[in-house]
């Protein structure tokens, strides 16, 4: 449920890091490094070790979302000109194709029967949510506004998806039905709110604010009650996922002039940065059994 493509158009609230397509949408950066050769998904332990390349096709691989049972992985690409929705074994074998449109189509999220995948697309003109059949089938249109919404994220019963959009001006955090029905806020900060995560028993709602000047990590109800600050560095912190456990939360962040994975405590101690190199890491989906993380890396 968790949870980073070359830019469409930069707008939105992390148009500061130059990403695609509004808001926090899961897209790799506008501008890779110079230097990068590889853009695709590793697993990596929860330790930071055994750090494994997963995908090897030409093109930019990220956004990757494990299937609920941890057999496959959804993720988006642009090998083929445009950005698509893929699914993949575990293993990285049998890459298949999900969505074909002329538009990008990107940020996966798996329902938790494992029956249906939730994503962006903006092939209707702006960035709206749509879900699917897991084999690509029953495309449908879940929101349908002048503005953008994005970043779904289905609440562990199956019943709601969590989302960014700012249909009220500026984007904050707002739930639906999983048919996309009464569409409701659950943030009203007045700053830009989004990347909602769900917690694994459903109760609570991770996401980031810029409310306090610079794009920290919160926690709130999942009624949108109780909103606390975790994170507390001069650097952007952003994509908050939650381990299946509920204790820790991934989240990637500039706080050490360079994008890296960094997870921390449920309550925001026992910070520590789980990835080092000169590349970018960023986007992080663990796995169901909680063993390993897949990550967004260029190298």
């Amino acid at each position: 449920m968790r949870k980073s493509v070359t830019v469409v158009r930069v707008v939105g609230i992390l148009a500061a890091l130059v990403l695609i397509a509004g808001g926090c949408s899961r897209e790799p950066e506008a501008n890779p490094a110079p230097q990068a050769r590889i853009q695709d998904i590793f697993y990596v332990n929860p330790d930071g070790t055994n750090l494994v390349r997963t995908t090897r096709e030409n093109g930019v691989d990220s956004s990757p979302a494990w299937s609920p049972d941890g057999t496959r992985v959804a993720f988006n690409t642009n090998r083929d000109g445009n950005y698509e929705i893929y699914v993949m074994n575990a293993n990285g074998s049998n890459q298949q194709r999900l969505t074909n449109t002329r538009f990008d189509n990107y940020s996966p999220d798996w329902s938790p029967d494992g029956r249906k995948i939730a994503f962006n697309s903006n092939r209707d003109g702006n960035r709206e949510i749509y879900v699917m059949n897991v084999d690509g089938t029953d495309q449908t249109r879940l929101t349908n506004n002048e503005f953008d919404d994005g970043l779904p994220d289905w609440s562990p019963d199956g019943n709601s998806i969590a989302f960014e959009s700012n249909r009220t001006g500026n984007f904050e955090v707002f739930i639906m039905g999983a048919d996309g029905s009464n569409p409701r806020s659950v943030t009203n900060s007045g700053a830009v709110d989004g990347s909602p995560a769900w917690s694994p028993d459903g109760t609570e709602i991770a996401f980031i604010s810029e409310r306090d000047g610079d794009f920290e990590i919160y926690i709130m109800k999942a009624d949108g009650t109780d909103q606390t600050r975790l994170t507390t560095s001069t650097g952007f912190d952003t994509f908050p996922a939650w381990s299946p456990d509920g204790q820790r939360i991934a989240f990637d962040s500039v706080r050490d002039n360079d994008r890296e994975i960094y997870i921390m405590g449920r309550d925001g101690s026992n910070l520590f940065r789980l990835t080092n190199h000169p590349g970018i890491d960023r986007f992080a989906a663990w796995s169901p059994d909680g063993t390993r993380l897949a990550i967004y890396s260029e190298q």
